[in-house]
């Protein structure tokens, strides 16, 4: 960090709603879910929750991916809550606002929905949008965390390197 702190990761949820390979995903964190690791699948709607556990075993947690979007757009739009870097290309931007809000009529009824833009890809906002959900994994101390921000950074660990005795230089 630029304050001179170490930055770990406190929570990671795994997109595993493709359907391939939903397996592979749930084998590997399975047993990572002691260190917060859990297995994610994205699902619409604006009443949902940014992160739910789905059924009792909480091997997959559903994403209330609509809701996040709103939050996310919402914060950005203010201006408040989010510092992105200044090293970040516009292909992250244009990734970022890669949907847009959208009122349709569905068997009659109105219908908000986030739809995709033609022609954009939407990489950079998925990521940002489970980032958020693990985000909820946390009870975050804002205090805490500028305490570990401000404290020296962790020194470099020096590979180990074990130089056998019968080679010689």
């Amino acid at each position: 960090h630029p304050h001179g702190g170490t930055l770990r990761i406190d929570a990671m949820v795994i997109d595993s709603g493709d359907g391939g390979h939903s397996d592979i995903v749930n084998r590997f964190t399975r047993p990572r879910f002691g260190r917060r690791v859990v297995s994610g699948k994205g699902a619409s709607g604006f009443a949902r929750p940014f992160l739910q556990k789905s059924g009792s075993r909480g091997q997959l947690w559903i994403v209330g991916v609509d809701s996040v979007k709103s939050q996310l757009y919402a914060i950005v739009s203010r201006g408040t809550g989010i510092h992105f870097s200044e090293s970040l290309d516009a292909v992250f931007f244009e990734q970022f606002a890669s949907e847009t809000k959208v009122l349709r009529h569905v068997r009659g009824k109105p219908q908000m929905r986030f739809e995709r833009i033609q022609g954009r890809r939407a990489e950079t906002l998925d990521c940002c949008v489970y980032g958020w959900a693990a985000r909820q994994l946390i009870n975050l101390h804002p205090d805490r965390r500028a305490e570990e921000l401000s404290s020296a950074a962790a020194p470099p660990q020096r590979p180990s390197v074990f130089r056998s005795k019968w080679l010689r230089n």
